[in-house]
């Protein structure tokens, strides 16, 4: 072979070592969503939203990023339940800063909260059995389409 054949494979190789110890996570990545609970921290807080972005489908609620969620596993599609405090659907725009929600989730990775469903409140709720979502998880996962 000729050292201009050689010295391409090099720099080639050189390039894919350095992309590989620059950005080591692209190999790796992936959805870090699921839908099996055997591996997910789930919780659920009350809180006020300090900030909305229906473009980026997130919210700011007690300075954590809680993300919707719209993904398929297998035969199934998850989403995030977005209600008001009488258990109709509502959309992300309906909430707005300031609002009081109860939101129940499970942790992703960097201190993001995926959320499995979020409920706007009229106020700072009792946690009794104030309104009925507070027990009653609802089924999650719709035939996908």
């Amino acid at each position: 072979m000729s050292s201009g054949i050689w010295r391409r494979q090099f720099l080639i190789g050189c390039a894919v070592i350095l992309g590989s110890l620059v950005f080591p996570h692209i190999p790796l990545a992936g959805p870090d969503v699921t839908a099996d609970r055997s591996d997910v921290q789930f919780f659920e807080f009350q809180c006020t939203i300090m900030e909305v972005h229906p473009g980026s489908n997130y919210l700011i609620v007690g300075e954590k990023r809680i993300e919707l969620v719209d993904f398929l596993k297998g035969d199934k599609r998850y989403r995030t339940i977005l209600r008001n405090a009488e258990g109709e659907t509502i959309g992300l725009s309906s909430f707005k800063k300031g609002q009081w929600v109860f939101v129940r989730g499970f942790m992703l990775s960097k201190g993001r909260i995926a959320a499995r469903e979020i409920y706007q409140l009229p106020a700072m709720a009792p946690r009794s059995d104030f309104y009925p979502f507070f027990k009653n998880v609802p089924t999650w996962g719709e035939p996908a389409e």
